[in-house]
């Protein structure tokens, strides 16, 4: 399994697409690090010996980003998405994301509303669709999926849900989205 990243700093949207669109002319230390990480990637398997992605304590506000975190060895890409606290700033937000084991939190103003994207589904329900509508839907092409690729729903609790969007082989999936499920209900308390 690949080491978790210790720090996740806030990024821009536009550094992140700038960031993403040239990976192979950076030369400073960070942004070498994010490219030899994206370079070298390839999604692991093996969730089903997973017993827990984060340890369980009910009142850390750390764990839908620890989650994400957790999850960014398994696959392509992956985005966090939490609802609005009050009514002028509801829906759903797009807050952090991965791409090919990086992960990124976006600054305030720079998240991404996704209220189209996130049906009301109970947390043992994982819906799927193609990743390049979802991308294209959410202006965030530079995620680049296969054209094969499929971006599964997870809802875990009413505020926090994650777009994960792999191109393992349909043989392979349905296993490995079986076992994601459970092991984000599982840091979840269902």
């Amino acid at each position: 399994m690949t080491e978790p990243i210790k720090e996740v700093s806030r990024w821009s949207l536009d550094r992140l697409k700038f960031l993403l669109a040239h990976i192979e002319d950076f030369i400073d230390d960070e942004e070498r690090d994010l490219r030899e990480r994206a370079r070298a990637f390839v999604p692991a398997t093996g969730l089903d010996l997973i017993e827990k992605l984060v340890d369980i304590n009910p009142s850390d506000v750390t764990v839908p980003r620890r989650v994400l975190e957790r999850l960014s060895g398994f696959f392509d890409s992956g985005l966090m998405l939490q609802r609005g606290p009050s009514a002028e700033h509801g829906g759903w937000w797009v807050t952090d994301l991965f791409w090919r084991g990086n992960v990124f939190h976006l600054e305030l103003q720079d998240q991404v509303q996704a209220t189209k994207l996130v049906p009301e589904v109970p947390p043992l329900q994982v819906n799927r669709t193609s990743a390049a509508k979802i991308v294209e839907a959410l202006n965030l092409k530079f995620l680049s999926p296969g054209d094969d690729a499929d971006a599964y729903l997870f809802k875990p609790t009413p505020s926090i849900a994650y777009i994960l969007i792999s191109n393992l082989g349909k043989p392979w999936s349905p296993d490995h989205i079986a076992h994601t499920q459970r092991l984000i209900n599982k840091s979840f308390i269902y």
